[in-house]
């Protein structure tokens, strides 16, 4: 069974990788069939910024490399010192990966983790996940946007938050996940 795991890990990570450049492929490209000069794009880089179309595609060529190497850093290089103690709830787990005690859960939430390990290997899960599905949602949000004028309308009269509010729900579920996935891992060493 051991020998399949990295065979498992490669499939996962190849797998989740390709998504995200397909996510984002998905996004720019529905976006320059609605918006091909940019004008109203809501992206921070064009609205605050007036970035055109080349700077665009520089920054989501880096964000995408970046994230598939925190991605790689998280399959292949993340080696986490879980706690010896056993029976820890997740929150003290979760505080015990990013602060190697079992009483700073709250520093999450404002603080750099001491463990900068966990720290890559988390945002590589997070940010990959996150991006894979804002990615698909945005992408189909405009492919609606181009299709329909109703959903045009819904999305004047504030659809638009709502995309925005969901896409933070989402990276918050995909960093709890990181710590349930991990919690399990660490439950089933013990």
């Amino acid at each position: 069974m051991k020998n399949s795991e990295p065979s498992g890990k490669i499939k996962k990570f190849i797998l989740i990788a390709f998504l995200v450049i397909v996510s984002r492929l998905y996004d720019v490209f529905t976006t320059y069939l609605y918006i091909p000069d940019l004008e109203g794009e809501t992206n921070i880089l064009v609205k605050f910024f007036g970035a055109g179309w080349t700077t665009v595609i520089i920054f989501q060529s880096l964000l995408v490399g970046l994230t598939v190497f925190l991605l790689f850093f998280y399959y292949f290089k993340f080696k986490p010192d879980y706690p010896t103690e056993k029976g820890l709830s997740l929150k003290q787990f979760a505080s015990y990966l990013y602060f190697n005690n079992t009483y700073s859960f709250n520093k999450l939430f404002y603080k750099t983790p001491n463990n900068k390990g966990t720290f890559f290997a988390s945002i590589g899960y997070v940010v990959s996940m996150t991006l894979l599905a804002v990615g698909f949602m945005v992408g189909t949000s405009t492919t609606l946007l181009i299709l329909s004028d109703t959903y045009k309308q819904l999305y004047k009269n504030g659809i638009f938050y709502l995309l925005f509010a969901f896409m933070g729900i989402i990276a918050i579920w995909f960093y709890y996940r990181f710590f349930q996935i991990e919690y399990r891992k660490y439950n089933s060493n013990n």
